[in-house]
This record gives structure tokens, sequence and C-alpha cells, in this order.
């Protein structure tokens, strides 16, 4: 892993980081001496993430352009980091998802770090900054998802934009990977196995390791991408799943 001291006075910017995953993320960016912004949605949860790891909150809706651009240019510099963890849907099934439903999934997954990172990678080459960006993706990307298949065909045009992304922004010194997670215990999946208990266990079942994933394992994988221990790595999907991969 990275030294404990990489970071220290880096720029990291995470999106989605009122909970969850990306509240783990900040944390941890945090505790290893970065200037964390906290961005999220919600201003209760943005602020109470910031107060919580000494950083800074931003309440900004990924979803608006004019949002992200304020996020971005009010920076004192451009960031070193961005971590886009903004992201999710309501479960609905196939038939029941509507045009409203199906496009807010797309502009919050794909759209949210297509914007984000277009305009972080260009206030990056007008500065002559390096950027290390990591999205994170969800391993429904594959499908099926059941109820969630309008989130699974965006996680999947958002894994297929990391891999535009790396390709073309790579002259500029910004590398841009994914972390695609399985299952992990959040708020969000905690209120869907809280209505079906034997799912957790259904789950738990599947994977290899033994165990449902926890916010850490992939904020650990999150630092390691973003750090210079993986400089000659981009367009990556990293897996952290606990092997449920290889056991589908």
């Amino acid at each position: 892993m990275p030294t404990a001291s990489e970071f220290d006075r880096q720029l990291v910017v995470v999106t989605g980081a009122g909970s969850g995953i990306g509240a783990e993320v900040a944390r941890e960016f945090a505790g290893r001496g970065a200037r964390v912004v906290v961005v999220d949605s919600a201003a209760n949860l943005a602020h109470a993430v910031a107060e919580s790891i000494g950083a800074t909150a931003v309440v900004t809706d990924v979803r608006d352009r004019a949002q992200v651009c304020s996020l971005m240019a009010d920076l004192d510099q451009a960031p070193d980091i961005l971590i886009t963890s903004a992201g999710g849907a309501a479960r609905r099934s196939a038939l029941d998802v509507d045009e409203a439903l199906f496009a807010d999934s797309y502009q919050l997954n794909v759209g949210g770090f297509w914007r984000c990172t277009q305009e972080a990678a260009r206030r990056a080459i007008a500065e002559q900054t390096s950027l290390s960006v990591v999205n994170i993706a969800s391993s429904l990307y594959r499908g099926p998802a059941t109820d969630l298949s309008h989130f699974a065909a965006a996680k999947g045009a958002s894994v297929t934009l990391v891999r535009c992304l790396a390709q073309e922004l790579a002259a500029h010194n910004i590398r841009v990977n994914a972390v695609v997670p399985g299952p992990v215990e959040t708020p969000a999946t905690a209120r869907v196995w809280d209505d079906n208990p034997d799912a957790r266990s259904t789950m738990r079942a599947k994977i290899p390791l033994g165990r449902i994933g926890e916010p850490r394992d992939v904020a650990n994988a999150a630092v390691w991408l973003a750090s210079g221990e993986s400089n000659w790595v981009t367009g990556t999907v990293l897996r952290v799943d606990g092997g449920l991969d290889v056991a589908d």
C-alpha cells in the first residue's frame, strides 16, 4: 500500500461522500494526510462526514453541470485525485421503469462521473498538473440485475467510459480507472437486506471468501489506484468482490 505520507497535502475530491463507500474513501484519504473535499447532494450528510474527518464539505448535485463547474472552479488548485462515488438508483421492475427514472439513473451514474472527470481534467490540463481519477462502479455492470436493470445499464456505460477516457486523456498525464465492488455493507444495501434477512446469508454463501464486503475494502482499492504505486495503470477495472466473479 502507499506510504502514510504519500498523500500529504494532496487535494482529493470525493463525490457521493456523504455515506457508504464514498464516506469511507474520504475518511481513508483524510487519515493519510490529504486535503479532502467531501461532495454530496445531501448537505447534512456532507457536513457531518467532513466535520468528523477534518475535511471541507461542498454540497453539489453531480447531475447538474453548473454545480459541477462551480465545484471545480472554486477549488484552490486542480485536484490531484478525483474519486467519483456518487451513484445509485431506486429498485424497480424493468417493466415499471419510466422515462424519468431511466434518465435519472444515467444522469447520476454516468453523467455525474462524466461531468466531474471532464471539469477536473480541464483544470488539470490548464494548470499542467497530473490527475488520477477512480470511478466507483458496480459488479452489476455486467448484469443481470433483477429490479435494477436501469442501474446496471448505467454502470455498464460508466465502465466503458472509464476505458475511453483513460485512452484519450493519457497524453495529459491523467489516469482513469474503476473499482468494481461486489456486495458491500452500506446503508443502501442494508435497507434491502433488512427487508429480507435471508438475502444477506444467501449472498454471503455465494462469495468464495465467505463474507460480505465492507466499505473499507473498496476504499483500500481506490487508494491504491489513486497512488503512485499504480502510476502505470490506467483503463483498468479492478474487481473487489471476495471472488464472486470467479464463482459465477
